[in-house]
């Protein structure tokens, strides 16, 4: 019987009424010991690898399975892929000739492993090269293997574990740019190779691609649903930079932020169709910066973003907050600058944006700021920002015509906030009568 007839009698038994498609059937039938996955966005990658290490594991008593994910987050919703797989043959019944079988198959579970009454061992754990050493495994699948920004530190820890078992290794990713092993693995001659387009998984609908395509930019349709290596022409910040400032840690709300570390905000305020996005850093050395808070506002009520940003302000006690009062802000600056000594309120001149961007790009090139590496949106505009000069040579730092920056605004003015002196300090008097 073929892994993928196996697979397909799962998902049958389960009564899940799954039907594999065809990408998904040529890539649990392919024996080879390297693959690497090329796909678009919400095909179906996570599910089938998740299926593909049950049956593994069911065929081979004794077998060891491990899947890294680039975040704790990513590695914890991937591990529940594979709970819900399991719980759904709990309780059924297989009948091979004779013999009627039970599929209730989990001996012990905990937090990051699952190990079946067979003696095999599902085990899921997030990007950290230490964690990794000291197991062996017969197969090892790297999930959204672009996004690890430390992708050879990672290569180095996981080819000894599968050297001495001769087991097998599978990268599965959307590409993010023309670097690390990722890219190596499906330019390279070693790697059986599987690509798979949006069109090759009927689930996504056209209303999901049009949604798509009116959320993305250009360039992230051309890169997570076209699955194009793009090269970085023009990108102020490469891939490679920002994946060196990434951290695999959660953010909080503010009310939870317990630091007695001097904090920055920066705020860049929506204007007609763009979000109003709140960055805050913690100053956790002499020159370091951490994002320990990100939020956004969507079509939210002026007068309630004035008061959920004065009752931040109030909570937290920044040393300086940043806000962009341009337009629209500046009725918020007017209001929260009445009530708060540590507000101030830039008016972004295209001087001053090219300085409070440079300034930016100086601290991620040096690696002096942490982000966290589930904050994909932010992720997704400094990757797009570009650095383009004029006809007449003239620099501008913007993000692609229609497509929008405010996330990298509202952390330039923070990391600005937080690394340079007010321009003028704001006195108050206080009359006595």
């Amino acid at each position: 019987m073929k892994v993928s007839d196996l697979a397909q009698l799962l998902l049958d038994i389960g009564e899940t009424k799954i039907r594999l498609y065809d990408w998904q059937r040529r890539w649990l039938d392919d024996k080879s010991r390297f693959r690497v996955m090329l796909k678009s966005r919400a095909v179906g990658g996570s599910f089938t690898i998740a299926l593909e290490s049950i049956v593994w594991s069911l065929l081979n008593p004794l077998y060891t399975t491990i899947l890294l994910s680039y975040s704790l987050r990513q590695s914890m919703e991937l591990f529940r892929k594979i709970r819900e797989q399991l719980s759904i043959l709990k309780d059924k019944r297989l009948k091979l000739g004779e013999q009627t079988c039970s599929l209730n198959i989990v001996n012990s579970e905990s937090r990051t492993e699952i190990t079946l009454k067979n003696g095999s061992r599902i085990i899921c754990l997030p990007n950290n090269p230490d964690t990794i050493r000291g197991y062996r495994a017969d197969q090892i699948y790297i999930d959204e293997a672009a996004m690890f920004r430390n992708d050879l530190e990672i290569k180095a820890a996981v080819i000894p574990i599968i050297a001495g078992k001769s087991g097998r290794l599978s990268l599965i990713s959307t590409p993010k740019g023309r670097r690390g092993w990722f890219y190596e693995a499906w330019v390279s001659s070693i790697y059986s190779k599987h690509k798979i387009h949006y069109r090759d998984s009927p689930h996504i609908t056209n209303e999901d691609l049009e949604g798509l395509r009116n959320t993305l930019s250009h360039i992230a349709w051309m890169q997570e649903m076209e699955m194009e290596f793009l090269e970085e022409l023009n990108c102020l910040f490469p891939v490679e930079m920002i994946l060196s400032c990434l951290e695999d840690y959660q953010y909080t709300e503010f009310t939870e932020i317990k630091t007695s570390n001097p904090l920055y905000a920066g705020i860049d305020l929506g204007r007609y169709r763009d979000s109003t996005i709140i960055i805050v850093l913690e100053k956790a050395g002499e020159d370091y910066l951490k994002i320990v808070f990100v939020k956004e506002f969507v079509d939210v009520d002026m007068v309630y973003q004035r008061e959920y940003i004065a009752k931040l302000i109030d909570t937290l006690s920044p040393v300086r907050v940043l806000i962009d009062k341009t337009g629209i802000g500046i009725p918020i600056y007017d209001f929260l600058v009445e009530k708060h000594v540590n507000v101030e309120g830039l008016t972004i001149t295209q001087n001053l944006k090219e300085a409070i961007i440079l300034n930016l790009y100086n601290y991620i090139r040096s690696r002096r700021i942490k982000i966290p590496v589930d904050c994909e949106e932010l992720i997704r505009q400094l990757q797009q920002f570009k650095k383009i000069q004029d006809k007449t040579g003239r620099t501008r730092y913007e993000a692609p015509p229609g497509w929008h920056d405010d996330y990298v605004i509202a952390l330039a003015l923070a990391v600005y906030a937080a690394s340079n002196p007010p321009q003028q300090a704001r006195i108050k008097e206080i009359w006595r009568w």
